[in-house]
């Protein structure tokens, strides 16, 4: 189920490079910026909209834990998402993706100081190879990696994304109304990045200007639904269910994923939203870098107690 996860999140990235260019046609003053925010806020606050007529009746019944839950997934996922974009500003988008990832070992390494019990030598094997793999799928210029400004604010919204991890693995949280938690989340995300969208806009009219075609608004469906909705319903219905560190492991095959569509749903796209996107190429990063996250994960399956 968490690999199906990130089957889903995978499909966001070549949308979210996309929608701009077919929203741009509506908008064309628009910043890249406020599209990106607009695009992040009607994302998750969609998925909320369309979850809660289902859970109308059950929020009655919904603790104070179910809502401790959902907010606290939702402000670290909120500010991850704000940090990874701001450091996007001011470093390279493969280094930012590479060092986004570090929550695979960051995870690992949070356990061992947190329970004073040093993991098995095949988890930080595992956690090894994902970076390896990572980096090579990535294509890091190692040359021009440093840590500067971006590379700081990509590695602090890795130190959310661990903590939006963690968060959902405490025990206070097993008996929780998954579902409830999910709806809760989306809202906090919606609530945090709408004022970015409405601050950037240059003016109110373009929040609804910009989406104002089919293929914007069938993409937007599709993030709404299946890379929020769905993905993250899953991840917080199945994660606790397995360890953190194999989470963290496996959500590291999302850009592969991403790959494998960057070679055909580009230029689909595009067709659709009547502007050129070409697709990729497939190379050996692809196939290393794959191979290479992929024995990782099966790897720390022999793992029975990794923390």
């Amino acid at each position: 189920m968490l690999l199906l996860a990130t089957v889903l999140w995978g499909l966001s990235f070549p949308l979210m490079k996309a929608l701009p260019l077919v929203q741009r046609q509506f908008a064309p003053g628009a910043s890249d910026w406020f599209l990106v925010f607009l695009s992040l806020t009607v994302r998750f606050g969609g998925a909320a909209v369309v979850l809660l007529p289902f859970q109308w009746r059950a929020l009655a019944r919904m603790r104070a834990v179910d809502w401790k839950l959902g907010v606290g997934l939702g402000l670290f996922a909120g500010i991850g998402i704000l940090l990874q974009m701001a450091g996007l500003l001011h470093t390279l988008a493969s280094t930012s993706g590479f060092l986004t990832q570090l929550y695979a070992l960051l995870i690992p390494l949070t356990l061992a100081v947190w329970r004073r019990r040093w993991p098995p030598v095949v988890v930080w094997m595992s956690c090894g190879l994902v970076l390896v793999g990572m980096a090579v799928l990535c294509g890091v210029s190692w040359q021009q990696l440093r840590i500067g400004k971006g590379e700081w604010l990509t590695l602090l919204g890795s130190v959310a994304f661990t903590a939006q991890i963690l968060w959902l693995d405490r025990r206070e949280f097993a008996a929780c109304d998954k579902t409830l938690a999910t709806l809760a989340q989306f809202a906090t995300i919606g609530v945090m990045l709408a004022p970015f969208s409405l601050g950037l806009a240059a003016h109110p009219r373009d929040c609804l200007a910009a989406n104002n075609s089919l293929a914007a608004l069938g993409m937007l469906t599709v993030l709404a639904l299946g890379s929020g909705l769905l993905a993250f319903w899953l991840m917080n219905t199945w994660q606790p269910q397995v360890h953190p560190t194999h989470a963290g492991l496996i959500y590291c095959a999302e850009p592969i994923f991403v790959s494998v569509y960057a070679l055909f749903l580009p230029e689909w796209l595009g067709r659709w939203g009547g502007f050129v996107y070409a697709n990729e190429q497939l190379t050996a990063q692809l196939w290393i870098g794959g191979a290479l996250i992929t024995l990782a994960n099966v790897l720390i399956q022999f793992a029975r107690k990794p923390d």
